[in-house]
């Protein structure tokens, strides 16, 4: 079909104008942010301050209208909705000094998230993680990173400084993280000693949730998902750098997953799966998307040039594994629909991220941290942040 209607410019811009509020819901209800503000999320903390790494002192990371903040009460703490990246938001829940379980949890958002994701995902109305937790007596705090997207090296500094900011409020010497998504990846930088603030033994339990602990290619495998992100406007990563709009190929660079984008954290998260999963031969520009070239409407640098962009973060930190003495716990999703729409389709997973990226483990406890727990939930991978089974795992494994 796509074929067809990109053989007439005029009947596909009219398409694409009459169906953008289709491709908005469609957004809405995969759980992309689409540029709606939101305030009040500041009723599910009982304080939130402003902490500064002097480290990253005078960085500032790109943004783009699409992936600037949107909570109001957030946009306030920072001062910006594009924040420097010496600033972090450190989020205290109510209890977070007299709940029963003595030992303060971290959590840690994904892509594109903040630390409201835990309470009230976009609004939804759903009761987060964050209250799943207070209810069983767990004392929590969690972050918000300066760039939602960001570079993995630049939050795991952030991190850092805040674990190190809950110690020195709560008196504990080691804290436990709970880290959804791409949040993994920056706990695991600094857990694996990689970060410039060296690992220092001050995390006593690491679980990790939904985390692509083998990468993922989600953008160049589904290219008309890229599509749906463009025109809803969604804070979203591209595949593609060029698309074809209003007759004539559009430079979308800027909200790329290339060395030039405003997502530097996301092309740090690639590996190719295309060996052990084919990819849809019927989506349009599915071989240029994955691997580079021209298609009918887009145009793609490929997978290889987004991996070589982003570091080999992730063979990297496979190589290296987590410090010694790390107790960690995995959970994944198999799950792959998103309020009846369904996700990707093409292997076992959550949605986004396959079965047997989120459970690979070897590269974890090459040093000798210790799995205790590797689980499958029937999940997506949005449900991570509010299912009542979710909750009740991350409270049995931090009670064990």
């Amino acid at each position: 079909m796509f074929d067809l209607i990109s053989s007439y410019p005029a009947l596909f811009d009219f398409l694409r104008a009459s169906g953008k509020d289709f491709y908005r819901r469609l957004s809405r209800d995969m759980f992309l942010n689409v540029g709606i503000k939101y305030k009040g999320s500041s009723r599910f903390w009982e304080r939130v301050e402003l902490q500064q790494v002097e480290k990253l002192e005078g960085r500032q990371e790109i943004f783009c209208p699409q992936n600037e903040h949107q909570d109001l009460d957030i946009i306030s703490c920072f001062g910006t909705a594009a924040p420097a990246s010496q600033y972090y938001l450190l989020h205290y829940a109510p209890g977070w000094d007299c709940n029963r379980h003595q030992n303060p949890i971290l959590l840690v958002p994904g892509a594109g998230l903040d630390a409201n994701s835990f309470t009230d995902l976009y609004a939804m109305g759903y009761d987060g993680l964050q209250q799943q937790l207070l209810a069983l007596g767990y004392r929590v705090f969690a972050i918000t990173f300066s760039h939602t997207h960001g570079d993995n090296f630049i939050q795991a500094e952030q991190l850092a400084d805040a674990i190190s900011r809950i110690s020195a409020v709560t008196g504990r010497k080691q804290i436990d993280l709970v880290a959804y998504s791409k949040g993994g990846s920056a706990a695991r930088i600094y857990l694996s000693g990689l970060s410039e603030t060296p690992y220092r033994g001050d995390v006593r339990r690491y679980v990790m949730l939904g985390t692509p602990n083998m990468g993922i290619d989600f953008p160049f495998r589904n290219s008309l998902f890229n599509y749906v992100i463009y025109i809803s406007g969604s804070n979203g990563v591209l595949a593609w750098d060029k698309v074809f709009s209003f007759g004539t190929m559009v430079d979308v660079s800027l909200r790329s997953i290339y060395k030039e984008g405003a997502f530097p954290g996301q092309g740090q998260l690639l590996y190719r799966w295309d060996d052990t999963y084919e990819l849809d031969m019927l989506q349009q520009d599915w071989w240029t998307t994955y691997y580079g070239g021209s298609g009918l409407i887009s145009h793609s640098r490929g997978i290889d040039q987004a991996i070589a962009d982003g570091g080999n973060l992730v063979e990297h930190l496979d190589t290296v594994g987590l410090e010694p003495g790390i107790d960690f716990y995995v959970l994944a999703g198999d799950n792959n629909i998103f309020n009846a729409f369904p996700g990707d389709e093409s292997g076992p997973g959550d949605g986004l991220v396959f079965l047997d990226s989120v459970l690979y483990t070897d590269g974890l406890a090459r040093r000798g941290a210790t799995l205790r727990a590797k689980d499958i939930l029937p999940v997506n991978h949005l449900e991570f942040l509010y299912s009542r089974q979710v909750a009740r795992w991350v409270g049995s494994k931090l009670e064990e």
